[in-house]
């Protein structure tokens, strides 16, 4: 189909395939020549129409349900369709709402991450995803030590960005409350002000300190390590309306089982530079109704990623739109 003839017919086809995956997202049903005919509005017959849909199922871009039925698009329809999409422009309420929303979130990141999937889901009416940068790079803000128990406490660090870190710290020995507050006080001075990193060394093994506290820090030193190499947070939003996106059950329960996995998460959005958009088999999932429209979003310490799932006939103009409106603005926000 990339080849153009100078009858037009390949340019025809195109405005077939257009309206195929177009009247498909649309209803959500199989396709007849005349809703094609009707919506391409072509000085052509009907049976001109019917015979471009058949050579588009001949050449794997369409496939016909039952015999007496319409069409519908493939994943390769919806691939080429995308791949050939002019882009929409947000249209100014759903900017409006966007530029509103971000002026009046003041809250720490992972709760503007959150309520930012919950924006996503309102203006594409899909199940989106925001993931954090991770905590490596980012300066220091506060830090506690949390006692849980005799040989248990609990390490909480606060970046200047608003990520909180939680690990919980096995002691090699028991501390009175005394001991701990003198570890958190030599911990607060070692590690407030500077960077979080997987190969930062802060000294606090070799604290001069009783032997319980110099043993305590040099635990929570590893569990800084592990703070830092920790996969970035994911916020997921707009489950509940799984059942309203795909009309089949099954699908909307294989579709959970990947949401339930944080690696698969990550696999869906990350990896890619600027905008992304994933059709079907492009997924790393076995043979689910899927597509993933995602972009990243930069703060000082890293980027991260917001984005839109749903079923492979999602309004992808409507979705990318949204999507890349929503991470323009979470990254100002974030520069502020």
């Amino acid at each position: 189909m990339d080849d153009r003839h100078a009858d037009g017919r390949d340019d025809r086809r195109d405005e077939v395939l257009r309206a195929l995956v177009e009247e498909h997202i649309r209803t959500g049903e199989p396709v007849s020549s005349k809703m094609v005919l009707d919506t391409t509005g072509l000085p052509v017959s009907g049976a001109t129409i019917r015979n471009e849909l058949a050579a588009l199922e001949r050449e794997g871009f369409a496939v016909q349900p039952h015999t007496s039925a319409g069409r519908v698009p493939t994943a390769r329809a919806y691939r080429y369709y995308v791949d050939h999409l002019s882009p929409a422009k947000l249209q100014t309420p759903a900017q409006r709402r966007i530029s509103d929303f971000f002026a009046s979130m003041h809250v720490e990141l992972g709760r503007l991450l959150k309520a930012t999937t919950e924006l996503l889901t309102d203006l594409t009416q899909y199940p989106s995803i925001a993931i954090g940068p991770g905590t490596t790079g980012e300066v220091v803000k506060a830090a506690h030590l949390v006692q849980t128990g005799a040989k248990t406490a609990l390490l909480v660090v606060v970046t200047a960005s608003g990520r909180v870190a939680q690990e919980l710290c096995r002691l090699p020995e028991a501390m009175t409350t005394k001991e701990l507050e003198r570890a958190e006080e030599m911990l607060v001075r070692s590690i407030v002000g500077k960077e979080i990193g997987g190969s930062t060394d802060f000294g606090l093994r070799h604290a001069d300190a009783p032997s319980p506290v110099r043993s305590a820090l040099g635990v929570v030193e590893e569990a800084l390590r592990d703070a830092s190499a920790r996969t970035a947070d994911v916020y997921v939003g707009g489950t509940r309306q799984m059942a309203t996106v795909w009309d089949n059950l099954s699908t909307v329960q294989r579709v959970l089982e990947v949401l339930e996995r944080e690696a698969t998460i990550l696999s869906l959005l990350g990896g890619a530079e600027g905008t992304s958009i994933r059709i079907g088999d492009e997924l790393p999932t076995d043979d689910v109704d899927l597509a993933v429209v995602s972009t990243g979003y930069e703060i000082a310490t890293g980027e991260g990623r917001v984005g839109v799932i749903g079923p492979m006939r999602m309004d992808y103009r409507k979705v990318i739109s949204a999507v890349e409106g929503v991470s323009r603005e979470l990254g100002d926000r974030m520069a502020e």
